[in-house]
């Protein structure tokens, strides 16, 4: 056999490798956009009680050799937290889940291994999910892998929304099945991509994380991190408080690291009005709502209030201190039994017929080369 036939076979074998994984999803039935409705206002502080924790759940040791550019062990970047005042610290390795003792956490690891940084952290994670698409993700191989990953995690967060459009607002509006959105990655804010999907009516709680590789680079460590309100650092609990979005995200702006003094000591709800008061130091607080618009403001203050009116259809609250912005999850418009989930399903029929095309193609490609 010559050697431009054999280059040919092995190119043709090689896309048939690449092209063969994305028979996989289903084509799905996305569901239509629809923002929050209903007379009942829901609170995700209300049955907050006990001591807030500090947390970060997304930072990186060395693993896999070195491939993966962390420049610490595991225990180095778990002792680097405790040091740092931390409650709970998550080590977020690619497709590894870490196992340490030395400090309250809980089972993750972050998915992902392809060029478009399309990227999720699995926590309470059971096992490491190795389905990916390296090349290009469209939006149902999207949510095909966030699908996966509930199945074996108890939560699925999307990180870094905004790097590389990973996931952008338009996905955002039409994904289903995520339960929180890293809004602060680092400096990297995304709150234009949480308000997209608050506003088409995902129910989604935001989270502040480091994304560090080096915890010695005071840019990228404890820059962003989540309060959690939680009974105990044990697993259920972390999960269950994350899930019912009792937790709020920090975004440091000082230039050294520093925890703030600025903290939240109650969100209440009375007779559709929305009042948040703050510990230690006043701050400017910032009412957002439907599309990212601003509702209302109150300067220089330690509470503020905002009465919902017929067309809010959530209202987010964020704070301004001297060193820290909090960003607080939104309260929402429901029926009174929950929160909206919506839920993707699967269109049999456009499925087959996308297998089928692409089995038959690679078939045809390989048969034309064989040739």
């Amino acid at each position: 056999m010559s050697r431009p036939r054999r280059g040919r076979r092995l190119l043709a074998i090689v896309i048939v490798c690449l092209v063969l994984p994305y028979a996989l999803p289903p084509i799905y039935r996305l569901p239509v956009s629809r923002p929050f409705t209903g007379a009942y206002l829901w609170n995700p502080y209300e049955g907050a009680r006990g001591r807030w924790l500090r947390a970060n759940l997304h930072a990186h040791g060395r693993a896999w050799g070195g491939v993966t550019n962390g420049q610490q062990s595991d225990a180095e970047v778990i002792a680097a937290y405790r040091a740092a005042g931390y409650d709970i610290a998550g080590i977020s390795d690619y497709q590894s889940i870490a196992t340490m003792d030395t400090m309250p956490t809980v089972p993750l690891y972050e998915h992902g291994f392809n060029v478009g940084k399309h990227h999720q952290l699995a926590i309470g994670a059971q096992r490491v999910d190795w389905i990916d698409f390296p090349l290009w993700q469209g939006v149902h191989q999207k949510q095909y892998v966030i699908n996966r990953l509930k199945q074996s995690s108890a939560l699925v967060m999307l990180n870094h929304p905004a790097k590389l459009h990973s996931y952008t607002e338009e996905d955002l509006t039409r994904l289903t099945g995520y339960d929180l959105i890293e809004v602060a990655n680092g400096q990297v804010m995304a709150e234009e991509r949480w308000d997209a999907a608050l506003s088409s009516g995902h129910t989604v709680w935001g989270v502040g994380a480091d994304d560090t590789h080096d915890v010695t680079d005071p840019d990228r460590t404890a820059v962003a991190w989540i309060m959690i309100n939680a009974d105990s650092t044990s697993r259920a609990d972390l999960v269950n408080a994350l899930r019912a979005g009792r937790s709020y995200t920090v975004s440091r702006t000082a230039g050294t690291p520093t925890a703030g003094r600025l903290a939240i000591a109650s969100v209440v709800v009375k007779d559709g009005t929305l009042t948040v008061t703050c510990l230690d130091e006043p701050a400017t607080f910032s009412f957002v709502g439907q599309n990212g618009v601003i509702r209302g403001t109150s300067a220089d203050a330690m509470s503020a209030s905002y009465t919902f009116t017929p067309a809010d259809t959530y209202i987010r609250t964020v704070l301004r201190g001297t060193q820290t912005v909090l960003f607080l999850n939104p309260v929402l418009r429901s029926d009174g039994f929950g929160p909206a989930m919506p839920v993707a399903d699967v269109d049999p029929l456009r499925t087959w017929l996308l297998r089928f095309a692409i089995a038959a193609g690679c078939v045809a490609m390989l048969w034309r080369v064989r040739r």
